[in-house]
């Protein structure tokens, strides 16, 4: 789970600064699959199966706030009515059960609640090494 500031909307800028959006990337067997989504689309990249150390590297680099956890395959009550949204997404993604969560800033906290560790140093998570 990664979080971050983006520019490109004024309304953003109500968001916590650090917490203005939000994406994840998914260890497969054959790489990562990042899964970002933008206000316009939600874009799906696999990119090659890099050491999770240079990933880490790479985000840091950025300036990224990230948590590493586990994703629940299927979570029980997660609600399909909801807003599309980068946290709405990553929620379904990571199966996680919070219909006050609205906020990125929120998901990171709820994640916190529900045993993701957060880096003392910004990092990326490994969200789940399931098969493709």
């Amino acid at each position: 789970m990664v979080f971050e500031d983006r520019a490109g909307s004024p309304l953003l800028a109500c968001l916590r600064p650090g917490f203005r959006h939000c994406f994840c990337l998914l260890a497969r067997p054959c790489g990562w699959i990042v899964c970002d989504p933008l206000k316009s689309e939600i874009r799906l990249e696999a990119i090659a199966p890099y050491e999770e150390g240079e990933l880490l590297a790479h985000y840091r680099s950025l300036g990224a706030i990230a948590l590493a956890g586990d994703c629940k395959s299927n979570p029980d009550g997660v609600s399909l009515c909801a807003p599309l949204t980068c946290v709405s997404l990553v929620k379904r993604l990571v199966g996680l059960r919070a219909p006050g969560v609205w906020t990125p800033y929120q998901l990171y906290r709820a994640l916190l609640r529900h045993g993701f560790a957060a880096a003392a140093r910004p990092t990326v998570a490994v969200i789940d090494k399931g098969p493709i």
